[in-house]
Order: C-alpha cells, then sequence, then structure tokens
C-alpha cells in the first residue's frame, strides 16, 4: 500500500508514485550480500576455514562485493531513510497516520518472512549439531536468543552472540530507527537542521560507543537520516526546478564510485591519509591519525556516496519517469533474497554433506551459479506466495482506518 505524498510542498513536486531505480538497486544490495557471505561456506563451525579469498567464483569481476559487500547494509538503511521520508514524514507530521498504522504498515512488510525463516535456520542449525556437534556460523542458537528473534530484538544489545538468521540484525535495528524517526516527525519540524542532529548522534554511536551492538544502532541512525536529508534535497531541486542538472550529479557519482572500487582493490583510501596526517595528529604520544582516517572514509565518504547515489537516481527519474521498470522486479525480491540467504547457505552445506563434497566445491563457478538460481526463484516465489498474501492478510485485520488516517 502506497502513501500518497502530503508533504508541505507537495504543490512544488510531480506526483511521483514509485521510484523503480531505487528498487533495482536494493536488489542488487541485497545479492551483492552473497557474495560478502560466500566465505561461509568455508567455515567449520563456528570457526572461519582457510579461505583463499582469489579462488572464489568470478572473483576478479566481483571483488568489490567479496571484499566490501558488507557495506550494501549502509545503503540498505539510506535507501530507507529516503524512502520512509518519502512516504511517511508528512503523514506523520500532519497527524494523519497514527503510531498504531505505522506500525503495522511496517510489521506486515518484514515480519512474515522473518518468521519463517527464524524457523527453517532454527531446522537446519539443529540438524547441523546434530551431525557435527557445532552450529554453524552463528554460535548463539538457544532458548534466550531465540525469543530476542521472535520480537526482533537480537541486536538491541541484549545479546550474548550472533544467533540463527543472524543478517536480521539489519532489520532489528531499523525497528529502533523506526521508532525514533516516528516521534522525530511527530514533534519536530521535518528539515535539514534537525536530520542533520541525528546524522551527528549517529556517528557519534557509532564512532565512540564500546560495545558492537551499539555501534550498530549508531550506523543505523546515521545513514538513515543520510536517506532523509536526501529526501529534502530532493524536494528542493523539484522545487527550483534544477532538475535539468542530472547531468552533473551522474558525473559526481560515476566518479564516487569509481573511487569506491578502485579503492575496494587497492585499499588506498585508508594507507594514503593516514601517512599524510600521522604528521599532524599526534598529541601527548597518541596518534589520532587512523581515528581521522576512518571518521571521514569510513563514514562520510560512503555516506556521501549512497546519498549522491540515490539523489541522482531520482532526479533523472522524475525526468524519464519509469527508468528501470521492467527489471524493478529485482527490488521485489531484496528482502526475500537478503533473509533467504543464509538458510540456503545452510542448506548447500547440508546436501553438500550427503553428496560427500567438501568446501572446494564452493570455489567451482557453477556453485554460485546454482546459488543465485535457487535463491533467486525461491525469492520470487516467497515474495508473491508468502510475503505479499501475509501483508494484505495482516494489513486488513490490523489497520484501524478512521478520519484521521488518509491510506
Amino acid at each position: 500500500m502506497v502513501l500518497e505524498e502530503t508533504h508541505r510542498k507537495k504543490k512544488y513536486i510531480h506526483e511521483q508514485q514509485h521510484f523503480y531505480s531505487l528498487d533495482i538497486i536494493r536488489g542488487f544490495a541485497a545479492l551483492s550480500i552473497v557474495f560478502f557471505h560466500w566465505k561461509f561456506f568455508f567455515y567449520t563451525g563456528t570457526l572461519p576455514g582457510n579461505l583463499i579469498a582469489a579462488s572464489q567464483p568470478f572473483y576478479s569481476i566481483f571483488f568489490p562485493f567479496y571484499e566490501r559487500g558488507w557495506l550494501a547494509v549502509d545503503l540498505f538503511f539510506c535507501l530507507s531513510g529516503f524512502v520512509m521520508y518519502w512516504l511517511y514524514s508528512g503523514h506523520i507530521n500532519n497527524r494523519l497516520i497514527s503510531a498504531w498504522n505505522f506500525s503495522v504498515l511496517r510489521f506486515s512488510r518484514l515480519y512474515p518472512l522473518h518468521f519463517v525463516t527464524l524457523l527453517i535456520v532454527l531446522i537446519f542449525q539443529q540438524y547441523m549439531f546434530y551431525r557435527t556437534g557445532d552450529f554453524f556460523v552463528f554460535p548463539a542458537n538457544d532458548i534466550y536468543h531465540f525469543v530476542l528473534n521472535i520480537f526482533l530484538a537480537s541486536n538491541w544489545g541484549f545479546q550474548k552472540d550472533n544467533s540463527f538468521n543472524a543478517p536480521i540484525w539489519t532489520v532489528s535495528i531499523e525497528i529502533l530507527v523506526y521508532l525514533i524517526f516516528f516521534i522525530a516527525c511527530r514533534i519536530l519540524p521535518v528539515r535539514n537542521s534537525v536530520l542533520l542532529l541525528f546524522v551527528t548522534s549517529g556517528w557519534i554511536l557509532m564512532t565512540f560507543a564500546p560495545d558492537f551492538s551499539q555501534q550498530r544502532i549508531g550506523t543505523g541512525v546515521f545513514f538513515f537520516f543520510i536517506g532523509g536529508i536526501v529526501y529534502l534535497i530532493y524536494l528542493e531541486i523539484i522545487r527550483k526546478n534544477l532538475t535539468k542538472k542530472w547531468k552533473h550529479l551522474t558525473v559526481v557519482t560515476i566518479f564516487a564510485w569509481s573511487v569506491a572500487v578502485l579503492d575496494s582493490k587497492y585499499d588506498f583510501m585508508g594507507p594514503m591519509p593516514l601517512k599524510f596526517f600521522q604528521s599532524l595528529l599526534v598529541y601527548n604520544g597518541h596518534d589520532y591519525a587512523p581515528f581521522f582516517v576512518k571518521m571521514i572514509f569510513d563514514s562520510f565518504f560512503y555516506g556521501f556516496l549512497f546519498g549522491i547515489t540515490i539523489l541522482t537516481l531520482v532526479v533523472v527519474e522524475t525526468r524519464r519517469e519509469h527508468l528501470g521498470k521492467r527489471i524493478s522486479f529485482i527490488g521485489d525480491i531484496s528482502y526475500s533474497s537478503y533473509l533467504l540467504h543464509f538458510p540456503l547457505i545452510l542448506l548447500f552445506m547440508i546436501l553438500a554433506g550427503f553428496a560427500g563434497m567438501d568446501a572446494s566445491f564452493f570455489y567451482n563457478k557453477y556453485s554460485l551459479l546454482i546459488f543465485f538460481i535457487v535463491l533467486i526463484v525461491l525469492s520470487l516465489m516467497s515474495f508473491r506466495f508468502l510475503e505479499r498474501p501475509a501483508k494484505k492478510v495482516l494489513r486488513e485485520k490490523l489497520l484501524k482506518i478512521d478520519k484521521k488516517d488518509k491510506i
């Protein structure tokens, strides 16, 4: 169910109902996580195995995903921030949607597949423990962590380790970010100064928090509200009729991605500035250069990269409607491919054990092709036969339509 744009600046913007380009980039980001997690096939129980990184399938082509695929999670948060501000910020700020209905809209989209994959991983992990005496990759598969997962609280700081279908950690954190987002939109004006406050708070948490869970929460807040800022910038571009500048945005975006890809290969964005700043950032015997470089390139560079990418796509699509519509189905399966890929890795490991194959099979290019084909087919089936029907039923049962809710 898509909400109409009701931001106060609506009179200045087009009736943009869907950004297909964002669907596409979200889908590819989800699939890129598979490359980053391909190393799981070489684990021995919960311990990393002797992986030969360069021998992974099609490594010479997909090395940025193998090496930096984890950054797709930050892109997810940024995309989510843009979409939430686009679809909901005006409604929330003008009290046109209740907290209950907002929660139902998000719950109905996220929870059904989470619950199903949680049960699947529970069964597969119990089998792996029975067969090998150890769990696979993620160790904390007990009742306590199962309850945390049931309530999507697996990464709120109560956990002792990664558990069950661990990639759900991003959704767990996003639930907290949604809460912050709703309260902020309800009681504060939707403006850049407010969003910058949350971006700064997120950065402080992700940089200084002593606990890894807190750092992850900070990461979610940081990138989510960058996405919100991108939305407000987009509104200004529309208001000032600057979409004709899309070529300039495209050049900057291509350049930024070129830098990111080259850095994934040569890792120059860390060492080169580090050598320069080491001569400047030493105080009382402490070398602050590594911290400064991490602050700039791990946070703000990728915040800029993902932000300018989203902005470029939506500006281009505003000028050229339905950009990429024909392949936008990949966005429909982004959530399912993200949550299904680890259960499928578990299944492949179980089947490999039955067939007497060792980990070397997963260096084979055909193993990757087979995995992706199966994953995409299962994801399409999940979207059509599980996610979409479950979402419809839950919304019909739980949504409360009244005069205040314009849904």
